[in-house]
């Protein structure tokens, strides 16, 4: 008999974010199903329930082929998804649009990971979602950053992309087309006590919990889910430290 145990689907399963987001589902029944390029199952302690699918995050063709895979090798479509790939190449801070400093071949690979990998995410979200009981979950987290609230040097390219991504994320939590279909989205952006950004800082074994909260909600939350590690969610409105 198939296993009837809801499933979470990970995008850029690292080794901070990805592997203890696993940890935590996993502690809550989830199959979990990893896609990265690399198979870190051997160095956590969900390889029992867990199945890793390679792929590569700047081809976004391949999203598709990893929902597949899914639903052929575990039986069925993911109730909860986490894209957290992400490809940051510092900008010259002083003239990132400069002569040989912008590079549109460079760009354009990051905006496959940062951006074009995630709509492709969202669209076989969705259609996954359809198939799955209405009791399911039915969750998108989008791994973020402080980077669609205020800029930083160095990342302009990075962040315009988080910004886009962000759009689309508070679009469908704001205009609410699948709403009545009981799906849910949202932008995780962990904080410091102050507001400022965790930068580097950012700590696996607090964005577990604080995932699984999300998934395990009823209805759709602020689509900006800014949270403080330990503490949970803290709305910060505008009051953003520079």
């Amino acid at each position: 008999m198939a296993d009837t145990s809801p499933i979470v689907l990970i995008f850029g399963a690292g080794p901070n974010i990805g592997k203890h987001v696993a940890q935590s589902f996993a502690a809550k029944g989830y199959q979990i199903a990893l896609a990265s390029r690399t198979d870190r199952r051997d160095t956590d302690s969900t390889s029992d329930n867990t199945i890793h699918i390679p792929t590569d995050l700047s081809k976004p063709e391949l999203i598709a082929d990893v929902f597949a895979q899914v639903e052929q090798r575990l039986g069925a479509y993911p109730s909860v998804v986490v894209y957290n790939g992400a490809l940051r190449i510092p900008d010259d801070k002083d003239d990132p649009l400069g002569k040989g400093k912008f590079s549109f071949d460079t760009y354009n690979k990051k905006l496959a990971v940062n951006h074009l990998s995630v709509l492709q995410a969202l669209h076989h979200a969705v259609l996954g979602f359809r198939t799955l009981p209405a009791s399911a979950s039915k969750t998108f987290i989008f791994t973020g950053n402080i980077l669609n609230s205020s800029t930083r040097p160095g990342v302009m390219s990075f962040g315009i992309q988080k910004a886009a991504t962000a759009y689309a994320i508070r679009y469908l939590a704001e205009q609410k087309p699948y709403e009545k279909e009981g799906i849910t989205f949202y932008y995780t952006d962990e904080r410091s006590p102050t507001g400022d950004a965790v930068y580097l800082d950012i700590n696996g074994p607090a964005a577990g919990p604080e995932y699984v909260r999300l998934a395990e909600r009823k209805d759709q939350g602020p689509w900006l889910h800014t949270y403080i590690k330990g503490q949970g969610y803290k709305d910060f409105g505008g009051d953003i430290k520079q």
